[in-house]
């Protein structure tokens, strides 16, 4: 177990920049577009030898708590109650701006420790915006650049006090034999695939809402799924009821000639890296809109990579004419996936949860 340090501030300050810095790897979407992060992300980082898991957060904005930025904001107070240590960041060069000292407000009204990183403090322009950040009752902030890498021993100075006392109140736990199920949920936009995973956790771990397109980076989240139906044959291997899975959400993939925004084809790129991390891929598809071309090209991307795939229609609580539009999909599928017949295809809903455990089953025997 490593201790959860989750990066906080406004958009556009740098956080990505930040958490792609101290992952070593560029596995947050960052573009000069504010809000481009919308749900938490998680990656192990590595800061001079000290380790911890890294949370990268969307920006902290002020709106109604039923949009899209206040549910946005809501996932990021989530990652700071469930973190170690946050890292408030501001920009230097921009100097303090009212949502700043919101932000400190809030910050200082919760149980989370909090350090003070000033980011674009490389030159003289920051100067004035890492003197107003004394204002915000942190203590000394450090002065940083994340593009850059400027200030890294400083920060490594500020977080090893509480991943060390993390590490000497952590008790050792006995690891898991097996090694957990990599399993990336693939699909067109507003299939679901999101509020599956929400259903799977049984808590909000992923904004959702009617909005296409709202998840952009892959989101990684570790799972336990307690399988009741062992087999004595799975049971004489040695295999317990709780199957350890590490479950990636990604972004929809619409057509390739419909993307024209930069940042979503980002997001497009980014699902794409996760079907090469992935040992199982589960294509969901939406029952009230059938298979469709793009759905085919998903799934044919996933086993040119060399992927087990499973097929799953979400929705399937409000499908009309369940048995003839599963029949219809599979008859589709021996034909535009001749590669892989009878490829598992499975009806679930993301809403009632139905069809969870026989997918989580499918994904496990086709692993």
């Amino acid at each position: 177990m490593l201790p959860n340090i989750a990066i906080i501030g406004r958009p556009n300050v740098g956080k990505s920049t930040l958490f792609n810095r101290l992952v070593g790897k560029k596995l947050a979407l960052v573009d000069d577009t504010p809000g481009v992060t919308r749900d938490r992300r998680e990656g192990a980082a590595n800061l001079l030898g000290l380790e911890f898991n890294i949370v990268d957060t969307a920006g902290y904005e002020d709106e109604d708590v039923k949009s899209l930025p206040g549910r946005m904001r809501k996932q990021t107070e989530l990652a700071v109650a469930g973190a170690e240590l946050a890292i408030f960041v501001i920009d230097g060069r921009a100097g303090l701006t009212p949502l700043d000292e919101e932000i400190a407000r809030w910050l200082r009204s919760s149980k989370t420790p909090v350090i003070l990183l000033v980011n674009k403090a490389e030159g003289k322009a920051a100067e004035s915006g890492i003197l107003e950040s004394y204002s915000l009752g942190f203590g000394d902030p450090i002065p940083f650049s994340a593009e850059h890498g400027d200030g890294m021993a400083d920060l490594f100075q500020a977080i090893q006090p509480y991943v060390e006392n993390f590490e000497a109140a952590e008790t050792e736990e006995l690891a898991d034999e097996s090694a957990p199920l990599k399993l990336a949920i693939v699909g067109r936009p507003n299939a679901g695939k999101s509020t599956l995973i929400n259903k799977m956790l049984d808590e909000d771990r992923m904004i959702t809402g009617p909005e296409a397109g709202i998840t952009r980076d892959s989101i990684t989240v570790d799972w336990i799924w307690h399988d009741d139906a062992l087999t004595e044959e799975e049971k004489l291997d040695g295999i317990t009821p709780d199957r350890r899975v590490r479950l990636i959400d990604t972004a929809g993939m619409r057509k390739r000639a419909k993307v024209n925004d930069k940042l979503e084809k980002l997001a497009v790129a980014d699902a794409r890296h996760a079907v090469d991390f992935a040992e199982v891929v589960v294509l969901l598809l939406d029952a009230t809109k059938g298979l469709e071309a793009q759905d085919l090209r998903i799934a044919d991307h996933a086993i040119q990579e060399g992927r087990c795939v499973v097929i799953a229609i979400n929705k399937w609580d409000v499908a009309e004419g369940p048995s003839k539009l599963f029949n219809g999909i599979r008859a589709a599928l021996n034909d535009g996936l001749a590669q892989v017949r009878d490829v598992p295809l499975i009806a679930v809903s993301a809403f009632t949860g139905k069809g969870i455990d026989e997918l989580m089953k499918a994904a496990f025997q086709a692993r």
